[in-house]
C-alpha cells in the first residue's frame, strides 16, 4: 500500500507540473512585406509555483532549446525571431528563439520539459472555428490571443483576435496585441447549448435533442433535487454523468454529450414521482464552409459579364498553368481536363506555395473579380500532386468571354509594329496581326520573355492564357492572351515551300523572285522584314520580284480585292 500510495502521489505531481504553462498569444502572421519580424509567442506560467525552463525545448513550429531560466509564477515569456524588432514596435524583451518561422496557414506548435513530456502544444490554424482574416488576423494587423490560459487551446473558438490597439501602422494596417502582459481577452463566451429548469419535481424540458459536442446546462429553482445519468443507474447511457447528492441550494450543473445516443437520467429522490429527463445526442449535419463547386460553374457570368457566383465561398481543384504573375502574394491561373479556367489570387500571400506548371491543386476560397477577370480569392491552397498533363490549346480567331483563363493559340500571326517590344514597366503590350485580325498579347515581367528580345521570327503561333482587363461594366472588352514562357512563341517553319490560304509560293526560300499560284486578283504585294519595315515590291503574271531584298525572314503581303493574306518566306543569295 505505500508503494501504490508514493505511486499515485508521483503520478499527482507529475500531471500538475505538465499544466503549468500555456501558449497564451500568438502573432503568426504580422501585415509586413517580405520577412515577418514581428512573429512572437507567448508562454504563461498560470501555476501557483515557479517553473525550472533548464532544457525545455520547442520540438514543433520554430526551433529552441532552453539553456536555464525560470519563468516565474504568474509570468509572461516571449519569444520571437527579431527581438529587435519587437522592442522597437511593443517596447518589451523577448528570448529569441534559434531559428525557423510561423506558418501563415497555420501550424504545430509544441513545448517539452527536459525528460521529453508535452508541456503545452497547440495547432493553430487561420480558418474557422480559429479567428481569421476577416477578423484582423493573418496579416491584417492583430495576433491571437487565448480567452483563458487554461481552456483547450486546440479548440480555435478558445482564440481571439487581439483587442489591445498598439498605435503603430505598418503596410497601412494597424497593429494589435498584448505581448509579454496580460491578454485583451479574457471571456471564452461559452454558454450551455440547452437549458433545464429543475423544479416543482419535474424537468422543463424532460426531453431534448442536441448535436454531439454541445452541453446542457441543469438549474435548480427549487426543491431538493439532483441530476442522475450515472452507469451505475442507467447502465445503458453510452456514457455517464452525475451532479451528486441532491440539494435544495440554487444550483447549476452541466455536461457536455461528446458520444452520440440516447441518455436517460432522473431526479434520486423524486424518480418515483416521474422526475425522469431523456437526452437523445445526434451528428451534427456538418455544412462546409466551402463546399466543392467545378471551375465551370464559379466562373460563369451574366450579360454585365460580372460574376454569377461573386462573393460565393468554394472550393476549386484544377491543373497550375503557367508561373506566379505577382512578385508578392498569388497570381495565377488553374484549368480543368476540358480546358475550362478561372485565376487565383491573394495580394500579398503565398501560402507556402510555389507556383509550378503541372501541379493539380484544391483551393478554397471566394469568387471575386478584378477588371473583369473573374478568380478565386485564396484562403486555403493545397497541393494534390505534380507533374500532370497539360490540356491542347484552344485554336481561335476571336477573344470570347466564355474562354476567359483558358489556353489559347493564334496561328500564323506577326508582329503588327515591332517596336511596341519595350522590355520595360509591370509588362507591356504587343499587337499581332494575320492581316485581317488584330490580337493583343500582354507580356507580363514575371514571365521569361519580359527580358529576352523580340522572338525572331516573321510568323508565329502564340499561345497563352485568355486574361481581361476592363475597368467598368459591362465587362466585355479589354482581352489579352498573356504567353507563360517563350515557348509559347512558336515560329511557323518558313524553310520550306509554303501553302497558306490556298496559295502557294515558290521557290522557299527564293533567290530573285518568287511564283505565285492564286486564282484571285493580286492588287497590291509588299514584304515585311522582322523589323517591321515594308519594301514594295514588283508582281507580273504571278511572279513577285524580290531581287531587291537582302538575305533574311520576311513576310509577303498580298492585298486581293477582298482580303490581307500574309506568307512567310526566305531570301537566300
Amino acid at each position: 500500500m505505500k508503494h501504490l500510495y508514493l505511486f499515485i502521489i508521483m503520478l499527482y505531481v507529475s500531471h500538475a507540473m505538465h499544466g503549468q504553462i500555456s501558449i497564451t498569444e500568438i502573432s503568426y502572421n504580422p501585415p509586413e512585406m517580405g520577412n515577418d519580424s514581428l512573429e512572437y509567442i507567448e508562454l504563461f506560467n498560470h501555476s501557483e509555483s515557479d517553473v525550472d525552463l533548464t532544457g525545455y525545448k520547442f520540438s514543433a513550429g520554430v526551433n529552441h532549446t532552453f539553456a536555464e531560466g525560470t519563468l516565474a509564477k504568474g509570468a509572461y515569456l516571449l519569444l520571437a525571431g527579431n527581438t529587435q524588432a519587437i522592442k522597437n514596435v511593443f517596447g518589451v524583451d523577448a528570448t529569441k528563439w534559434t531559428d525557423g518561422a510561423l506558418l501563415n496557414g497555420g501550424e504545430e506548435i509544441t513545448l517539452l520539459d527536459g525528460a521529453g513530456n508535452t508541456v503545452t502544444s497547440v495547432t493553430f490554424k487561420d480558418v474557422a472555428p480559429w479567428p481569421t482574416r476577416a477578423e484582423g488576423t493573418d496579416g491584417d494587423g492583430r495576433s491571437i490571443e487565448i480567452c483563458n490560459p487554461k481552456a483547450d487551446p486546440n479548440d480555435g473558438a478558445n482564440w481571439k483576435v487581439s483587442e489591445n490597439k498598439i498605435d503603430v501602422t505598418i503596410e497601412g494596417y494597424e497593429v494589435y496585441g498584448t505581448p509579454g502582459k496580460a491578454n485583451s481577452i479574457s471571456d471564452c463566451g461559452t454558454t450551455p447549448d440547452a437549458t433545464v429548469i429543475v423544479s416543482s419535481n419535474v424537468f422543463t424540458p424532460a426531453d431534448i435533442t442536441i448535436n454531439v459536442g454541445e452541453t446542457v446546462e441543469w438549474t435548480n429553482t427549487g426543491g431538493n433535487h439532483n441530476v442522475n445519468g450515472s452507469l451505475a443507474t442507467f447502465p445503458s447511457n453510452p456514457e455517464g454523468f452525475y451532479s451528486g447528492a441532491a440539494s435544495s441550494d440554487a444550483w447549476s450543473f452541466s455536461f457536455t454529450f461528446n458520444l452520440p445516443g440516447i441518455y436517460q437520467y432522473q431526479c434520486d429522490p423524486h424518480a418515483s414521482l416521474g422526475m425522469i429527463g431523456r437526452i437523445t445526442v445526434i451528428m451534427p449535419v456538418v455544412t462546409d464552409p466551402f463546399p466543392k463547386y467545378e471551375i465551370t460553374t464559379a466562373s460563369t457570368v451574366n450579360g454585365a459579364g460580372v460574376a454569377d457566383s461573386l462573393g460565393v465561398n468554394c472550393t476549386l481543384e484544377g491543373i497550375v498553368y503557367g508561373g506566379n504573375l505577382r512578385a508578392t502574394g498569388l497570381q495565377f491561373y488553374i484549368v480543368d481536363e476540358n480546358n475550362n479556367g478561372i485565376g487565383v489570387f491573394d495580394n500579398s500571400f503565398d501560402f507556402g506555395y510555389t507556383v509550378t506548371e503541372g501541379d493539380k491543386i484544391q483551393v478554397k476560397g471566394a469568387i471575386a473579380q478584378y477588371n473583369g477577370l473573374t478568380q478565386i480569392d485564396v484562403s486555403e491552397l493545397t497541393v494534390l500532386s505534380s507533374g500532370n498533363d497539360l490540356v491542347n490549346p484552344k485554336i481561335i480567331d476571336t477573344y470570347l468571354e466564355n474562354d476567359e483563363s483558358i489556353l489559347e493559340s493564334i496561328q500564323n500571326f506577326s508582329f503588327k509594329d515591332p517596336s511596341q517590344w519595350i522590355g520595360t514597366g509591370s509588362g507591356f503590350n504587343v499587337t499581332m496581326t494575320n492581316g485581317n485580325t488584330d490580337f493583343v498579347v500582354r507580356i507580363d515581367n514575371d514571365v521569361d520573355l519580359y527580358t529576352m528580345s523580340i522572338p525572331d521570327g516573321a510568323l508565329f503561333n502564340v499561345k497563352g492564357m485568355l486574361s481581361q482587363f476592363d475597368s467598368s461594366e459591362p465587362y466585355d472588352s479589354g482581352y489579352q492572351l498573356i504567353p507563360r514562357y517563350a515557348l509559347d512563341f512558336e515560329k511557323v517553319s518558313s524553310s520550306e515551300d509554303v501553302n497558306i490560304h490556298d496559295i502557294k509560293i515558290y521557290p522557299n526560300p527564293a533567290q530573285d523572285v518568287l511564283h505565285l499560284n492564286l486564282e484571285e486578283q493580286i492588287n497590291e504585294v509588299s514584304a515585311i522584314n522582322i523589323d517591321g519595315k515594308s519594301f514594295d515590291l514588283t508582281f507580273d503574271g504571278g511572279i513577285v520580284n524580290v531581287s531587291n531584298l537582302i538575305d533574311g525572314t520576311y513576310i509577303l503581303k498580298l492585298q486581293t480585292e477582298n482580303k490581307t493574306l500574309h506568307i512567310p518566306f526566305i531570301i537566300k543569295h
